[in-house]
């Protein structure tokens, strides 16, 4: 039998003392592909000439400090799963045998630890202590890791330690670990590292303090080790598999997915990237054992669901919106008896359908819902949309757990899937959009499942409307940029605002010039949007940072200019108290930019100044106190609580951004990124911690690797996701479909859902408000108070959150409950 042979397989591999050369050689060859986060050098040079060729981006510096931003390890990566650590492989990781020290560096003792510090006075100095490595095995993955802790440094992001690969002297590689500004407590900063993506014969660790940057820096405790797959955890969890229990339609293929895992993955023949990860990730694994599990369990459903007896070899699951469910590694939960959704009037809320063939291929599937029925027998017609899910295949690069194809683009165009392969998760993406005048109240219907022309299953779904309705413009004020001017603009600019997006640009007149092809300010349709009710926040235009030469107003005369008319049209229509400017983007000269700030409000006092510039302390400490608006990263916002209060009480914003960092363990948007986590931060998160805004930079940014082509009718698409560096997905939310149509991701759903999540508890909290000024002291009240508190279980902080999309389900309906029982 199967089982034994891999159960003999997994056992073998897991009691050998000494790994085999042959093992070696497999670890060698999948790994060599896996990219680190921090790889640096190269990446900066090629990355910059790329976008310098394509002129399709935006602004290099910004994208340089974004990158300094991406391989920060503020951000440190922790491997799911490792069971085992080899040896520290650095030769001198107690700092015992340095010798002589440059003049900059010291040692001293701190709690029976010796220390290594380097303190700048100079700006002009550069000096480093170098340490020794033994031997690294290219293709193997290791973990390389130091304490550190900073005094007064000037960067928001610096270099303080790398490990550098060498080839006969000369230079190969080299892996960099970052500090933040402000991280002035002992704190372990780490990554993943995978030599070998040049020969080399030698490498060694490197302590200093980046070039040009001020301030201290200590080390201790410095590590480089090999991280071990747990092979036993995978011999116990398979012999855990019961093919008995299996139905006889699904158990050949199942075995067959058992057998094939091992053999990619486990086995001594050669091996891909994706399979070198899923030595320490498991998440093919994971959901393996998860699919035996569901074909059990939906044998139990099967009976009341199924039309065509055929069809027994055929899954039925579902899955949430918060969910991202990997084609060919599929987690997901057997369909129920009946789905079932809530929604308030004027919102949006989805499911996932999941159709996995486990025997043969499937033909022309399509998924389709009848009109919903009320009790009272009124008919609610086209209440779903259905969408066939599409995938993109990604590179490693953000530290996800996995590495292969993932569910993103949403193709809308498509009424069938031509071909589901047996082995392969198909998602249907259910899209329940309730208009306003909706009557509250359950609604039944049945969507129907079809297999090449022929009913296959049918099943019951019902929808449940809250009394209340979500209001037709985020209740967060946004910034957020469609760059380019593409065909079709009325669609596009139809589908963000479906999104909660005012079509926005926050990069036009960057570089002091104006582009044809640039997104602008449209004021005629911004005047609508603010007669509908949908309008956010708009930029009147972008300004660099002033020069020291004072001609031309300190070069500031060539974008003032360009915004003075936008600004007088704006006021024409009515639409200064949504304007803004924004500029100096992610800038560190704060002097210059803040007499960019002194110069414009002589020119346009009334328009609030909005920049993202490197400034801590948030307008509060002297460096940049003349803007209105400041935007740190998230992680920045959050641990300048102190600073982020007194802007605001010298009445400034403080708002926040996400771009193609922060990495792991804090949330983000990119392809490989949990579904949950865009959700969490623009809705639970964004409750708890109260920014005044968020701010995206881009959300058509699929040019880099020549991505303008269409997506077409296969759902397993050749786009290319690496969009920024080594990040999926960083800088779009959205695709071309065919003649350049646009299409949503189900990460735009995401962000949608999780402002709807926000919504309701800013109605909770606004009948809070009203029952308190009342003079109302009710148990309603008391319960309603303690829901506006978000909990620990569900966000911790933005680094520590649930992943469980029930749980935030729950908190999201125990609220809409107590909003209808509202006094």
């Amino acid at each position: 039998m199967a089982t034994g042979r891999i159960a003999s397989t997994l056992t073998a591999m897991s009691m050998r003392k000494t790994e085999p050369v042959s093992n070696r050689r497999m670890r060698s060859r999948f790994s060599a592909s896996i990219k680190t986060i921090c790889s640096l050098r190269e990446s900066w040079v090629t990355s910059t000439v790329r976008k310098q060729k394509s002129n399709q981006q935006v602004d290099r510096t910004m994208y340089l400090r974004k990158l300094l931003a991406l391989s920060s390890v503020l951000f440190s990566i922790v491997v799911a799963g490792a069971a085992d650590f080899g040896p520290n492989l650095i030769v001198d990781p107690s700092f015992t045998k340095l010798g002589t020290l440059p003049a900059s560096f010291s040692v001293r003792k701190e709690n029976n630890t010796v220390v290594l510090c380097k303190k700048r006075t100079d700006s002009g100095e550069y000096t480093m202590v170098t340490v020794p490595l033994r031997k690294l095995i290219p293709g193997r993955l290791y973990q390389f890791g130091v304490r550190v802790k900073t005094a007064d440094i000037s960067a928001e992001f610096t270099e303080v330690c790398n490990v550098e690969f060498y080839d006969k002297k000369k230079f190969r590689e080299a892996k960099v670990l970052h500090v933040g500004k402000g991280s002035r407590d002992w704190h372990e900063i780490s990554m993943e590292l995978t030599p070998g993506e040049g020969p080399f014969d030698s490498a060694h660790i490197v302590f200093f303090l980046q070039r040009g940057v001020s301030g201290s820096v200590c080390f201790s405790s410095p590590f480089v080790r090999e991280i071990k797959p747990d092979l036993k955890r995978l011999e116990r969890e398979n012999a855990e598999l019961d093919p008995a229990a299996l139905p006889d339609a699904l158990r050949p293929e199942l075995e067959a997915m058992r057998s094939r895992y091992v053999e990619r993955v486990l086995s001594e023949m050669p091996v891909d990237a994706a399979a070198g990860v899923e030595q320490y990730r498991h998440v093919e694994w994971n959901a393996l054992r998860q699919l035996w599990k569901v074909a059990g369990e939906f044998e139990k459903v099967r009976p009341q669901v199924a039309v065509a007896p055929e069809f027994a070899d055929v899954i039925l699951g579902v899955a949430t919106s918060a969910e991202k469910v990997l084609p060919r590694a599929a987690s997901f939960r057997p369909l129920p008896p009946k789905v079932s959704l809530s929604a308030a009037q004027n919102e949006r809320e989805s499911f996932q359908l999941v159709v996995f063939p486990a025997g043969r291929d499937l033909r022309n599937v399509s998924v389709t819902v009848s009109n919903l029925v009320s009790a009272d027998g009124k008919s609610w017609c086209n209440a779903f949309t259905i969408m066939p899910v599409g995938y993109v295949e990604v590179e490693p690069g953000t530290g996800a757990d996995y590495v292969g194809f993932y569910p993103d683009p949403l193709m809308m165009h498509l009424n069938a899937v031509k071909t589901v392969k047996s082995g392969d998760a198909q998602s249907f993406w259910f899209r329940l959009a309730v208009p306003r005048s909706q009557a509250p109240g359950l609604y039944r219907g049945e969507a129907t499942v079809s297999i090449d022309g022929k009913t296959a299953f049918r099943f019951p779904v019902e929808a449940q409307v809250y009394g209340f309705a979500l209001p037709d413009r985020a209740m967060l004020p946004l910034a957020i940029t469609y760059l380019l001017k593409e065909k079709h603009l009325k669609m596009w600019t139809d589908m963000l605002t479906d999104y909660y997006i005012t079509p926005d640009n926050l990069y036009n007149l960057q570089f002091r010039q104006e582009r044809a092809d640039y997104y602008g300010p449209d004021f005629e349709l911004l005047a609508k949007m603010k007669q509908d009710g949908t309008l956010n926040h708009f930029n009147l235009g972008y300004v660099d940072e002033a020069l020291d030469d004072p001609k031309d107003n300190h070069g500031m005369k060539f974008q003032i200019d360009r915004i003075r008319p936008r600004y007088e049209k704006a006021k024409e229509f009515g639409l200064l108290d949504y304007a803004y400017i924004y500029g100096c983007d992610e800038s560190s000269n704060l002097v210059n930019t803040d007499l960019t700030a002194k110069i414009l409000k002589k020119e346009f006092p009334d328009v609030p100044l909005f920049t993202s510039a490197y400034d801590r302390g948030h307008g509060t400490t002297g460096q940049l106190p003349s803007w209105d608006w400041y935007c740190p990263l998230i992680p920045v916002y959050e641990n300048t609580p102190s600073a982020v209060a007194e802007a605001r009480r010298q009445g400034k914003q403080v708002w926040w951004y996400i771009c193609c960092a922060p990495l792991k363990p804090y949330p983000n948007i990119f392809v490989d990124s949990p579904q949950i986590e865009i959700r969490l931060l623009m809705g639970a998160m964004t409750a708890k911690y109260r920014p005044d805004g968020f701010l995206y930079y881009e959300t058509t940014n699929w040019r880099k690797h020549g991505n303008p082509q269409s997506l077409g009718e296969e759902v397993f698409t050749d786009w290319n996701p690496n969009s920024f560096g080594h990040v999926n997905g960083d800088g779009y939310w959205f695709y071309r479909g065919p003649d350049d149509i646009p299409l949503p991701s189900i990460r735009v759903e995401g962000f949608r859902d999780g402002l709807e999540d926000y919504a309701y508890h800013e109605i909770l909290r606004g009948k809070v408000e009203a029952a308190k000024a009342a003079g109302r002291n009710s148990a309603w009240l008391t319960e309603a108070e303690e829901a506006l508190r978000i909990p620990e279980s569900l966000v911790k902080s933005l680094s520590e959150h649930t992943t469980d999309p029930f749980e935030l389900l729950a908190w999201r309906q125990h609220m809409a409950e107590l909003i209808e029982q509202a006094e």
